[in-house]
């Protein structure tokens, strides 16, 4: 599991470089975005310490962000060191603010049913602009970070092993997401519906083609 984990959370941090700030500290590798003041795109991943190093980490991130006029936010998982590194943090004043879950899919892909009224395509530049507009209303995004979004999302699409896909209902856009690769690990991201159009099997369909 901590192998999983650690893989995941590796990906993860290749994700951010593409799209965010990622200064590497040695110790932890902290992730930022000025544009976004989202705590998904301003966190530190990685961190490992020893407890005696503990104290002086959470103050060295904490001064970076706040340098930055951003909130300090750590990730912390199975390969977190010390691994009571999260009972450090909440001494130090932190909480828990999101708490996330990964799936892996070990399996062979299988073909899927498909959806009634439900159309997937792939993404191409000519549709980034709907693209970005379909996740940020499916996340309740504010309008006013569209710029930020779509330039954060036109970065991820450069690289080669990105693929984007709009998921059309009754010929609407509906529901979005995004398949990125790095050393032949996939990881599908951003599966958004926006509201009105949910439990119709958008997601469902999106993540078909992702998959396959």
């Amino acid at each position: 599991m901590e192998n999983i984990c650690r893989q995941i959370e590796e990906h993860l941090v290749s994700l951010q470089s593409l799209v965010n700030d990622v200064k590497d500290i040695g110790y932890a590798k902290l992730v930022s975005n000025r544009r976004i003041p989202i705590t998904s795109y301003n966190q530190a991943y990685m961190v490992n310490v020893t407890e005696s190093e503990t104290k002086k980490l959470i103050a060295d991130v904490t001064g970076y962000y706040k340098s930055l006029g951003i909130d300090p936010c750590f990730v912390v998982s199975p390969t977190t060191r010390p691994q009571n590194f999260a009972n450090y943090l909440l001494s130090a004043g932190f909480k828990v603010v999101l708490e996330e879950d990964a799936m892996v899919y070990e399996r062979k892909s299988r073909d899927f049913k498909a959806v009634p009224d439900v159309n997937v395509v792939s993404g191409d530049e000519s549709l980034l602009d709907v693209w970005a507009d379909v996740s940020m209303k499916g996340f309740g995004v504010p309008v006013v970070l569209h710029d930020a979004f779509l330039d954060m999302f036109r970065k991820a699409s450069r690289h080669e092993g990105t693929k984007s896909y709009l998921g059309y209902y009754q010929g609407k856009p509906a529901g979005v997401c995004g398949l990125v690769s790095f050393n032949n690990v996939g990881g599908i991201f951003n599966v958004a519906t926006i509201p009105e159009l949910r439990r119709k099997g958008i997601a469902t369909a999106l993540f078909a083609k992702g998959n396959s």
